[in-house]
């Protein structure tokens, strides 16, 4: 079996080599760390923004709702209009009354 001698230089060079790598290792989890951080952020952004978008959609149904009861009164040009921007946001209001 061979035995490796080290010698001052190389347990000098070894040592180094080893702080190198300590201190990537702390970079890169403080970069990790940071990630998640941020990825958790994110997602806690993006739940608040579906739930306000859930939200919108709610209200947005109830002035169909309220569009359809005033078109079944006057179909006044007014009224078909906002019907129509309705329609183009994905509001139909001939299936509100399946919600």
């Amino acid at each position: 079996m061979v035995t490796i001698k080290h010698t001052r230089e190389s347990i000098a060079e070894l040592e180094k080599q080893l702080g190198q790598y300590k201190t990537a290792h702390h970079k890169l989890t403080a970069g990790l760390k940071e990630a998640v951080a941020e990825s958790i952020q994110f997602k806690r952004e993006r739940d608040e923004l579906i739930k306000d978008l859930s939200n919108y959609r709610r209200v947005l149904k109830v002035f169909a709702r309220l569009i359809k009861g005033k078109l079944a009164i006057n179909a006044s040009d007014r009224y078909i209009q906002y019907q129509h921007m309705l329609d183009d946001i994905g509001i139909n209001t001939d299936e509100l009354e399946a919600d």
